[in-house]
C-alpha cells in the first residue's frame, strides 16, 4: 500500500491484496466485505474533515480520547471518530474483521491522532499499523510525558505544576517513592498543602495504578515521527488539547 485509495474499487484492491494478503474469500464473504466498504464510503467520504482518533480504551485513559474527540469535533465541518463506535464487519471467524475495520477507517481519515500513555494494549498495535507509508504521513502522535517540562524547580510554585511533575516522575523516575516524597517537600516549601499521599492518589486517578513507560521499540519510532514534526509530548489534559492544534 503506497497511496491512499480514491474510490471503492481501489479500496477493495487494497483490502484484498494487501490487508488480507494470502486469504481466499468465498463469494458470500466477498459480498459482505464489499457491502460494508460501500456503506463506510458513503458515511466517511465527503467534503468534511475526518479524524480517526486512536489510543487506549481502558479507564482512565479513555477520558483523554473523549477529550480529543470533543476538541476536534468543535472544528468547522469536522467528524472525529473512534473505531469502537463504528459498525462491525459481519464475516466468518476466518477473516480478521477488526484488522479490516481498522485499516478501512484509517484509509478514509484525513488525519490520525494517536494518544499514547503506555506501551501495552491495543494502542501499541495501532501504532505499529499506522507506520505504513500511506498512513504515516497523516499520523500525529501524542505521547504523554515523553519530554519533561516541569523538571525546573522554579516552575513548581502551583498545585497544578506539582501534580504535572508527579505525572512526569511516574514516567521517568528510577525510584518513584523517593521522588514523590521530595516533590511533596518542595510543595510545602512553596506553601502548598500537598502530601505524598495526595500525589500517589492523583497518579492512581490519572494512570489507573500503572507504572507507565515506553519501550526502546516505541521510543525509536517516536524519533522517526519527531523528525517529521508529527510527534508532540504533553503532560496535562489541557496541554493535550493545545497540542491537538498541530493536527491539520
Amino acid at each position: 500500500m503506497t497511496k491512499i485509495p480514491e474510490n471503492t474499487d481501489e479500496l477493495t484492491d487494497v483490502i484484498l491484496n494487501d490487508i488480507l494478503y494470502g486469504l481466499d474469500l468465498d463469494p458470500v464473504e466477498s459480498e459482505r466485505l464489499l457491502s460494508y466498504m460501500r456503506d463506510r464510503h458513503e458515511h466517511l467520504f465527503g467534503p468534511h474533515s475526518t479524524y480517526f482518533v486512536l489510543g487506549s480504551y481502558e479507564s482512565p485513559f479513555k477520558y483523554r480520547l473523549d477529550e480529543a474527540l470533543d476538541v476536534l469535533n468543535h472544528r468547522h465541518d469536522a467528524y472525529a471518530y473512534l473505531l469502537a463506535t463504528q459498525p462491525d464487519l459481519d464475516v466468518s471467524d476466518d477473516i480478521p474483521d477488526l484488522k479490516v475495520k481498522f485499516f478501512l477507517h484509517a484509509l478514509y481519515a484525513d488525519s490520525i491522532p494517536l494518544i499514547l500513555e503506555h506501551d501495552t494494549g491495543g494502542a501499541v498495535a495501532e501504532f505499529g499499523r499506522v507506520e505504513r507509508p500511506a498512513l504515516l504521513t497523516r499520523t500525529y502522535l501524542f505521547p504523554r510525558a515523553q519530554d519533561e517540562q516541569y523538571d525546573d524547580d522554579s516552575l513548581l510554585t502551583t498545585r497544578d505544576a506539582i501534580l504535572a511533575r508527579a505525572v512526569e516522575l511516574a514516567y521517568h523516575a528510577a525510584n518513584l517513592d523517593e521522588e514523590l516524597t521530595a516533590l511533596a517537600e518542595r510543595a510545602r516549601d512553596h506553601g502548598l498543602d500537598i502530601s505524598t499521599w495526595d500525589l500517589e492518589s492523583y497518579l492512581e486517578s490519572e494512570l489507573g495504578g500503572r507504572t507507565p513507560s515506553y519501550s526502546g521499540v516505541i521510543t525509536d519510532s517516536l524519533v522517526h515521527l519527531e523528525s517529521l514534526n508529527q510527534c508532540f509530548s504533553w503532560t496535562t489534559t489541557e496541554e493535550l488539547e493545545e497540542r491537538l492544534s498541530n493536527v491539520p
